[in-house]
């Protein structure tokens, strides 16, 4: 998808193609994933090998059918009543072998066509996915050669932002470590001029405090000399002579002690005036520092440079953050597309999903009716495999109660049932074959016997008729005496005779009475006549209870025949079942390898009796049988061909 999908038009037109193309494209992908080329691929194959299998089947089955068709034409009309039947099934069979061989066919080519009747037409696809490759193969290198450039354009901005960035680091360090320093020395400088003003401050206030101590104590000696003066008003003037040097002392002290206060007024103005004046320096000082840091930060050139460069590299970092977001629309444009692709593919997803989840049980469906194929539930061989079978749809009805695994264990425990059952009546019915066998073995020996004894019988009889007939000139004989009661065409002798005349053992056989003669005098011999008479009637009952002893054998042998021939198309048929069943338990797991040992036949006895001739019996005289039999299973008359057959053998 991201080979095949075009890029974005800078138009709108060129927008609607690209959207449009993108739709074909989209549209076609699914069309072709949905028809799953793989699996029409092989079924296709499969549906070519039936073909040819059909092919090759059909051309056999027409060459056959052919050359019975031209021995039939060959047939007298009688012949091609009894085998009318044989042609008519053969051409049935033809005719079905080409109904499923055009059915497969239909089939196949339906399915084909269903799949790829609603697929585009994947030539102009491909032919745009061709013109969008070459020119994804031509903008390939010019835009994997602007992609490296701008990749080692992006390297190298980075490692010069990387560069300043640690610059800028050490910068800001070395700028907050002399910012550190600075703010140490001016914290030294201040606890300095702290100190000394402290200092002085100690110093003033010990002045002050001295310095009021005086006032105070001048105060208290003014006081004390006004309070003397008025007292010495008080008392009169005539004190007042007696104390004018005192007044005059007193003056004097008033005047040192007002100009010791004048002068200490004057300290304090200036000890104020001098704190001021340096509270002022000290201010001064405080905001002098920092404009000479500034100044002398401003005034490095190396600061400068790094200055510079760093406005360079935010004007650099600034372009690549552009680039950066005109690559970030791009990736989003791309995104976007992607997001409506996975958009697409999830809903597809979903749409998928939930075909699967409505087709879930389609394998076991399938599954299911291969099994019920195979196995044919729905008939059964006899009573109890249809009330199995009924008490299993039952089961299955009253809730899905039995599994498919129980019900191929319970048909596979009773086709095991049969199967046993089976090879014991087989069995059996191969030890009455052999001891009817060995009794018509016996029967044809004394047969055989009998007619040898009936031979020489006649031979004498032969030789005493021509001594009677030598002795007797006048014609008349013992046997000759007498007429058949057949007509001499139906009843001709075993010598050639002439027209009225019948051999002994003819005359013998064909049970005349002497009593019915036409009372014409015997000859000689009618001293012996009683004997052969009583001799001749022993032999007729005996030949007639041998003839139908040999009947009733040779049809209890057709009747077991075709007994072994149904126990072998069962058997087959079991064998074929069981088979079936034992892959089925051996895939699902649901038999162990011993149950499978214990339910399924041995091959080699299964088809034992398929190839082990009856003794005595030619294998194509049981094939023959077999076909007789499966022909009058399917709605044929096994009526005198059997017999035909039987006699012929």
């Amino acid at each position: 998808m991201a080979e095949t999908t075009p890029r974005k038009a800078p138009s709108g037109a060129g927008a609607d193609l690209s959207a449009e193309t993108t739709n074909k494209f989209q549209a076609a992908i699914s069309a072709w994933r949905n028809i799953d080329m793989t699996t029409l691929v092989s079924n296709l194959d499969n549906t070519a090998s039936e073909v040819v299998t059909y092919q090759r089947d059909s051309t056999v089955q027409r060459k056959d059918l052919a050359q019975k068709t031209k021995d039939f034409r060959k047939l007298d009309d009688a012949t091609k009543l009894t085998e009318v039947k044989g042609l008519l099934k053969a051409y049935q069979t033809f005719i079905d072998l080409l109904t499923n061989h055009s059915k497969s066919i239909n089939s196949a080519f339906l399915q084909a066509y269903t799949s790829l009747s609603e697929a585009p037409d994947p030539y102009p696809l491909l032919e745009a996915a061709v013109d969008s490759m070459l020119v994804a193969e031509e903008t390939l290198p010019r835009v994997t050669e602007e992609n490296q450039r701008l990749q080692g354009t992006v390297a190298k901005l980075t490692s010069q932002l990387e560069d300043t960035e640690s610059r800028l680091q050490s910068e800001r360090e070395a700028r907050k470590q002399l910012e550190e320093n600075l703010e140490g020395k001016v914290k030294e400088v201040e606890s300095s001029w702290i100190a000394v003003l402290d200092e002085k401050k100690d110093n003033w206030a010990a002045k002050e405090k001295a310095l009021e101590d005086k006032v105070e104590n001048q105060e208290r000696l003014l006081t004390e000399i006004k309070a003397s003066y008025e007292v010495n008003q008080r008392l009169g003037k005539s004190e007042d002579a007696d104390e004018e040097p005192r007044g005059h002392v007193t003056s004097a002290e008033l005047e040192m002690v007002n100009s010791d206060l004048e002068r200490t007024s004057m300290r304090l103005a200036e000890v104020e005036a001098r704190n001021e004046q340096m509270r002022l320096e000290l201010a001064q000082a405080k905001s002098q520092v920092p404009s000479q840091h500034a100044a002398s930060m401003e005034d490095d050139p190396g600061y400068m440079r790094m200055r510079s460069e760093n406005s360079s590299l935010i004007r650099k970092l600034d372009a690549s953050r552009v680039e950066k977001e005109t690559l970030k629309r791009d990736l989003d444009a791309r995104l976007r597309g992607l997001e409506r692709e996975v958009n697409l593919m999830k809903e597809e997803r979903d749409s998928l999903k939930a075909k699967v989840q409505k087709w879930s049980d389609y394998d076991d469906i399938k599954q299911e009716l291969e099994v019920l194929k195979s196995i044919e539930f729905s008939t059964g061989d006899d009573d109890d495999s249809k009330d199995v079978i009924d008490d299993q749809d039952g089961t299955a009805a009253k809730g899905k109660g039995d599994t498919l695994e129980q019900l191929l264990l319970a048909r596979n425990k009773k086709l095991s049932e049969e199967l046993t059952i089976l090879r014991v009546s087989h069995q059996d019915l191969q030890s009455r074959l052999s001891d009817l066998q060995e009794e018509m073995s016996r029967t044809n020996a004394e047969l055989e016997k009998s007619q040898n004894l009936n031979e020489k019988l006649e031979n004498d009889l032969a030789n005493l008729q021509s001594e009677h007939a030598n002795a007797f000139p006048s014609g008349a004989s013992v046997a000759g005496t007498y007429v058949s009661r057949y007509a001499p065409s139906l009843a001709p002798g075993r010598r050639g005779g002439g027209g009225g005349r019948t051999s002994p053992t003819s005359s013998i056989i064909s049970g005349f009475n002497p009593r019915d003669s036409g009372g014409e005098p015997m000859g000689g011999g009618s001293g012996i006549l009683p004997m052969i008479t009583a001799q001749r009637d022993r032999f007729k009952k005996r030949n007639a209870q041998l003839e139908q002893e040999v009947s009733e054998t040779h049809r209890t042998v057709s009747q077991l025949r075709q007994e072994i021939a149904a126990l072998q198309k069962d058997n087959l048929n079991l064998y074929e079942k069981t088979r079936y069943v034992s892959t089925y338990n051996r895939s699902s797991g649901a038999a162990t390898s011993s149950a499978s040992y214990t339910h399924n036949p041995n091959p080699s006895t299964v088809l034992r009796v398929e190839h082990q001739p009856v003794r005595g019996v030619p294998r194509e005289g049981v094939r023959a049988r077999v076909q007789a039999h499966e022909f009058s299973r399917e709605g044929g008359v096994l009526g005198d061909e059997d017999g035909a057959g039987v006699e012929d053998e």
